[in-house]
């Protein structure tokens, strides 16, 4: 009975030595498994976190490449309508040109000429229209005062012929929209030399 009793006791002991052991190591392993699942639990938290971040960013980089895009568009529509305003203005300035008489054209630049006695030239054959309303100017510098200039048309039913002496001077002549031919000639009994100029204002 005493041997047993000695035998239960030291297994008693070193049971009880076990357990403590045993229960040493589970509050190690607690004391260290805590810390670890806190922190795996914190770098989870801020990883979902960065990936919200990640994801947001992407959201604005989308947006801005399609405003940058749609920006670039409106840019080149921009452009493209200023120009078409520009043309506009262009036109509208031109037309406004026209209707005051403000447009000029040089049909003849100081042409020089030599003009026998009692002949004529065609200086402006009308094979170029003159395509609106207005009126010619023929400017001339002669030897003789005999030279004259002729104007000559048929437009909406107006049949236009009109000579005027000049020597040197100028004169005008109204047209209307036509084929218009502008003859140079001499009635003197000499020839005649000079320059002439037909400037077109319509």
């Amino acid at each position: 009975m005493a041997e047993r009793k000695v035998v239960g006791r030291k297994i008693a002991i070193v049971l009880g030595v076990v357990s403590v052991i045993l229960a040493v190591g589970l509050v190690i392993a607690l004391v260290a498994y805590l810390p670890a699942s806190a922190q795996v639990s914190t770098l989870n938290a801020q990883i979902a976190g960065k990936d919200q971040t990640i994801a947001a960013l992407n959201l604005q980089i989308t947006s801005l490449q399609n405003n940058g895009t749609s920006q670039s568009a409106n840019a080149a529509q921009l452009a493209t309508y200023k120009n078409q305003v520009d043309s506009l203005q262009a036109e509208i300035a031109d037309l406004s040109n026209v209707l005051y008489l403000n447009a000029t054209g040089v049909l003849v630049n100081s042409q020089a000429f030599t003009q026998e006695p009692y002949t004529n030239v065609t200086i402006w054959d009308g094979s170029q229209p003159l395509p609106y309303a207005g009126y010619v100017t023929v400017q001339l510098q002669s030897s003789s005062n005999q030279t004259y200039v002729e104007v000559s048309y048929n437009s909406y039913g107006v049949a236009y012929d009109n000579v005027v002496t000049l020597g040197n001077g100028a004169a005008s002549f109204p047209v209307l929209p036509s084929y218009a031919v502008i003859v140079l000639g001499n009635n003197d009994n000499v020839t005649a030399t000079g320059t002439v100029t037909a400037l077109y204002h319509y």
